[in-house]
């Protein structure tokens, strides 16, 4: 049997997605390993799920060093800027237009950056993701 979808306890904001992947020294060949084993899925992870789910599904996944603050960056709620440390961001940047969400069921919209709107309906048993 299916699991059901609760769209009551999706996780969804307006804040843009950073990553830093280790802070401490590595030599250049474990930086280098790292990375491409942690970066792409890190800042995955780091995003609100309906932001990933799209994401993956238009694969628009590349990442690229944020040497500044995205716009949109809240340093109350994601911790003042640090331009020492090692951060990236999407290259593709998703902005979140709209939230409706009521019991069992979650509606929210995105413009995804030269690709247009996108909407997602979350409800238990489907989930719709359409290009407006």
């Amino acid at each position: 049997m299916p699991a059901i979808i609760e769209p009551e306890t999706i996780y969804v904001d307006d804040l843009p997605g950073i990553w830093t992947p280790v802070q401490w020294e590595l030599t250049p060949a474990e930086r280098e390993m790292e990375l491409e084993a942690q970066a792409t899925a890190s800042l995955l992870w780091a995003v609100d799920a309906p932001e990933a789910m799209l994401r993956l599904l238009l694969s628009e996944t590349d990442i690229e060093r944020a040497y500044a603050p995205p716009p949109g960056y809240n340093p109350q709620e994601q911790g003042e800027w640090n331009s020492r440390l090692l951060t990236f961001q999407f290259k593709r940047q998703v902005r979140l237009n709209k939230v409706e969400r009521e019991p069992d069921y979650l509606y929210v919209e995105y413009a995804v950056q030269d690709l247009g709107a996108w909407a997602l309906e979350v409800e238990p048993e489907q989930m719709t993701i359409w290009r407006l």
